[in-house]
């Protein structure tokens, strides 16, 4: 008999490394979040960021690659938090609601304030940080981080729409949560157009995608 191959060790030196390398990128974020919310963008140090965070010099750029690959982590997450935050009012206000089309009318509300000029801008933030991505692995590991743990809220409120009976929506729920959040983020092809009837368009086209997909109870 073939003898077994061994099991790979939960506390394996690879892991070890990814835990510390995430630590110290929670360590550098969290220090370049307060130095963005103190001094702006404009004013944004990276020396005094790395003071602040107490992460040597070489951690911040073997991570990050330097200041604009930082900046675009932060405004990564704090794209996420922002979507966050839309989906827990949301799932808030569910508590309140009895009909599946009752919860589309926000749904259609929420989708039209996201075309406001402050949406734009963290679209055009999570675009800028997508393709600083592909140089920056702290990016990489910020994103897919936030993302995962967007789409899975996503999908959970989803779920917690079904089990109320407001919808029943399309499976597999957390394939769904990506498709939407892919529709929200790929808005901006209709942003650089600048065409205020193509937006209303991409609107109507896209909440009665929606509306297929999530099947709303009357």
């Amino acid at each position: 008999m073939a003898p077994k191959s061994p099991t790979p060790s939960t506390d394996s030196p690879v892991r070890r490394k990814r835990a510390d390398g995430l630590r110290t990128i929670e360590k550098i974020l969290h220090a370049a979040d307060a130095e963005m919310s103190e001094h702006g963008l404009a004013n944004f140090n990276l020396d005094r960021m790395i003071e602040q965070s107490g992460v040597a010099r070489s951690s911040v750029y073997h991570h990050f690659g330097g200041r604009d690959a930082v900046i675009a982590a932060v405004e990564t997450s704090r794209t996420m938090r922002s979507l966050d935050r839309g989906m827990s009012d949301f799932e808030r206000a569910l508590d309140n609601m009895s009909s599946g089309e009752e919860a589309f009318q926000l749904i259609e509300l929420g989708m039209r304030v996201f075309g406001s000029p402050e949406n734009r801008q963290l679209r055009g933030r999570r675009i800028s940080s997508l393709a600083a991505a592909h140089s920056a692995s702290a990016i990489r590991e910020v994103l897919a981080k936030d993302q995962e743990w967007g789409s899975e809220h996503l999908a959970r409120l989803l779920e917690k729409v079904r089990g109320r009976g407001l919808a029943d929506p399309v499976e597999p729920l957390l394939g769904l949560a990506y498709v939407i959040q892919s529709m929200l983020v790929g808005r901006i092809l209709v942003d650089i157009s600048d065409d205020p009837e193509l937006d209303k368009q991409w609107e109507d086209a896209a909440l009665m995608t929606l509306r297929m997909a999530i099947r709303p109870s009357k």
